[in-house]
């Protein structure tokens, strides 16, 4: 078994092959091979870039990632609960501010009109 190389003007990519077989095609006259992709030269640093499963890095275990993933969810849901809780409690504060500021409002609102009222009836 060699390696070849083959340059594809279409698109400037140079291919490398693994041969796995020269034979001879009786019609055609001519030598051919049986040729496994391998990958493609990187222009930049030379090196083969594998393009189909041989050579590439296995898959880790994709549950270990989905794990990690899920923690992450888990550690954001739970921040934004303890941030929902704390806008809450301002909330609830100023809820609690205004009811009292109406309050205020309104006894001061019956103080006006039992004023008022006691002028009308002695004028009247």
């Amino acid at each position: 078994m060699s390696i070849s190389k083959s340059y594809n003007k279409q698109n400037g990519v140079t291919y490398v092959y693994e041969v796995i077989e020269n034979y001879w095609d009786k019609e055609k006259k001519q030598s051919r091979s049986k040729r496994k992709l391998i990958g493609k030269i990187d222009p930049v640093t030379g090196e083969i870039v594998p393009t189909s499963s041989r050579g590439r890095p296995k898959k880790s275990d994709d549950s270990a990632d989905y794990k990690v993933l899920y923690e992450k969810a888990q550690k954001e849901l739970a921040a934004k609960d303890k941030r929902i809780a704390e806008l809450e409690g301002v909330i609830r504060d100023y809820l609690k501010d205004e009811v009292n500021a109406l309050d205020e409002t309104e006894s001061s609102l019956k103080q006006r009109r039992i004023k008022a009222e006691s002028l009308l009836h002695k004028l009247g």
